[in-house]
């Protein structure tokens, strides 16, 4: 009797045990689970965002040739109005000018337009239809409302030549005269399609209609995402105006998908859209034949237990169990940090990259709503990136960018150098940087003045910059103003740059 008491007793605390040990390895396989999905996601969405990014910095770098070309344009149009050129002078520079600018633009454009000193000029010697209202066009309309930047109007469908164009206008010095030439975006179709080729991401492009502009599946191309019919496309964008972030989940039809939105010329959208569910489905395979093992190995274990009272053994296999887990979370924590320092860091010349400077900015942001601080920040672009890389190649273009950079680096040895762009860089000054802000600008001007001058080298070893400095006032809570001016003043030093050294060597 005693003894049936005694296994009786052994027997429930066996139970107990048992019951014990189960929960504690499938709630640590959860864990794990939950740790793997997230991580999983993160890495998606660190795709998701390269691909994004990768993508709006080609289409901006492409949309900037023809940017660049306007804005010269209207910088000569301008000093003709004020020195009172004649209508014919005007009209005689947009035909020579388009001419050259077919050329340049490998015949994406086909040239100059305008509304000039009340008159509609073409320099493509295309006559307008009777009643044709120059200034009812949405090219006048949207540079009149951009006053101060080149205006990118929503895509329309060439009579002509049946290709998709745009629109660039600007306004020119009096207020109400206007210079515009149209730029085909069948590069942006070309960008959707090579990226989409290299991964699992759709690339999608929007206007600010939501309309797709281009699309790594060509059948979606001219869609209308916000009033058009139902589906994939129109519930990214309805959760798109949703939520304040750039990137998103979103679940339709039974499959998870993973957006990264970034914003290109301004108004447009760059999206980057990943199927999630192929890889969670593949973890909840993986979870699900995870958790059958351990069930069987717990119960062989656990049987074995109730045979030979090895608790020993079980204990130290659970212990065992445990420290790998531990260990796999550590090694995913590390993945993690790698690909967070990746994304940080770009990789052409190894200096903080666009995202490092947006999240130097979110912190910077904070510490200056609650202890405002002294700082300046230099904007800088490499003059004649374009010349090289056509002359000798994007090889040298390379070695040229990583030489200027090399420049701004010893120059502000003290100061984080970030690159935002194909050629463009931003330095933000601080403490003992800021205070010898003058002379460091100097030094740097100088600097490159003098790698320009060479002429015993390679050109791509002829670096050379135009630069621009502002300083942060008291009232700032934000870098953005800062930055805004020291771009202007870049932009002038840029177009001082030309006018000495002409756009090409």
């Amino acid at each position: 009797m005693k003894q049936n008491r005694k296994t009786g007793f052994f027997s429930v605390q066996t139970m107990i045990f048992t019951t014990i040990i189960i929960l504690l390895f499938i709630g640590v396989i959860l864990v794990y689970y939950a740790r793997l999905y997230s991580e999983t996601r993160e890495r998606i969405l660190k795709i998701s965002e390269l691909n994004a990014e990768s993508s709006a910095e080609q289409i901006d770098k492409y949309l900037s040739t023809g940017v660049d070309i306007l804005r010269l344009a209207g910088y000569s149009l301008d000093n003709m109005i004020r020195d009172g050129r004649s209508q014919q002078e005007i009209r005689d520079y947009l035909v020579n000018q388009s001419f050259a600018i077919l050329n340049i633009t490998s015949k994406n454009c086909n040239g100059l337009y305008g509304y000039i000193n009340g008159e509609y000029l073409d320099g493509t010697d295309w006559v307008p239809e009777e009643g044709y209202e120059a200034t009812a066009r949405p090219w006048y309309v949207d540079a009149r409302a951009s006053i101060g930047r080149v205006a990118i109007v929503d895509p329309y469908i060439d009579a002509e030549t049946q290709t998709t164009m745009i629109s660039l206008a600007k306004t020119l010095c009096d207020g109400k005269s206007v210079v515009a030439m149209d730029f085909s975006i069948q590069r942006l179709q070309s960008i959707a399609e090579e990226l989409a080729d290299q991964g699992d991401c759709k690339t999608l492009l929007l206007d600010r209609g939501y309309r797709v502009i281009a699309h790594s599946d060509k059948e979606e191309i001219g869609k209308d995402y916000f009033r058009g019919d139902a589906c994939l496309g129109s519930a990214i964008v309805d959760q798109m105006r949703s939520t304040n972030e750039n990137f998103f989940s979103l679940d339709y039809e039974g499959s998870e998908y993973i957006v990264y939105a970034t914003t290109v010329a301004n108004d447009w959208f760059c999206l980057s859209v990943t199927d999630a569910t192929p890889a969670f489905n593949h973890l909840k395979r993986s979870l699900s034949l995870i958790i059958a093992a351990a069930l069987l190995i717990i119960g062989v274990q656990l049987f074995i237990l109730v045979r030979s009272e090895r608790n020993t053994r079980i204990t130290q296999q659970l212990a065992e169990d445990l420290t790998q887990a531990e260990n796999d979370l550590y090694e995913r924590e590390e993945e993690i940090g790698q690909i967070s320092r990746v994304a940080f860091r770009d990789a052409l010349t190894g200096v903080g990259s666009k995202a490092a400077l947006d999240r130097f900015a979110g912190e910077f942001t904070q510490t200056l709503e609650t202890q405002p601080s002294a700082f300046g920040i230099v904007m800088m672009d490499a003059n004649n990136l374009k010349y090289i890389n056509d002359a000798y190649g994007h090889e040298a273009g390379d070695k040229y960018l990583c030489g200027c950079c090399r420049l701004i680096c010893k120059t502000f040895a003290h100061s984080p150098v970030y690159r935002i762009g194909g050629d463009e860089f931003v330095v933000v000054l601080q403490n003992a940087d800021f205070e010898n802000r003058a002379d460091l600008f100097r030094q740097l001007n100088e600097t490159f003045e003098k790698a320009y001058a060479k002429e015993d080298g390679p050109e791509w070893e002829r670096y050379s910059i135009s630069a621009g400095m502002a300083d942060g006032r008291p009232e700032d809570r934000s870098i953005e103003r800062a930055l805004t001016e020291a771009d202007h003043a870049m932009y002038n030093a840029k177009q001082a740059f030309r006018k000495d050294h002409g756009s090409y060597r």
